[in-house]
């Protein structure tokens, strides 16, 4: 008596591509999911940069305001 037969031998095998194949496939969705993260990571980095950038120079504008309303009121 055999332990396995052909036809469960060659299902297992089937079995196992499946998974072969589902594994490879999830492993390239994680792929670009990671490829797409690092990009959203960079894009916000850039975002910040840019709206610390436009923070110094709004707080130099009211300053520079200010500076234009004190002398009005000294005048």
């Amino acid at each position: 008596m055999e332990l396995f037969s052909d036809q469960k031998l060659l299902e297992l095998e089937e079995k196992i591509d499946a998974l072969l194949k589902n594994y490879k496939a999830l492993k390239e969705e994680n792929q670009k999911y990671q490829e797409r993260f690092k990009a959203l990571e960079a894009e916000n980095k850039e975002l910040k940069e840019k709206m610390s950038l436009m923070k110094n120079e709004k707080d130099l504008i009211i300053e520079k305001i200010g500076a234009i309303i004190e002398k009005i009121s000294n005048a």
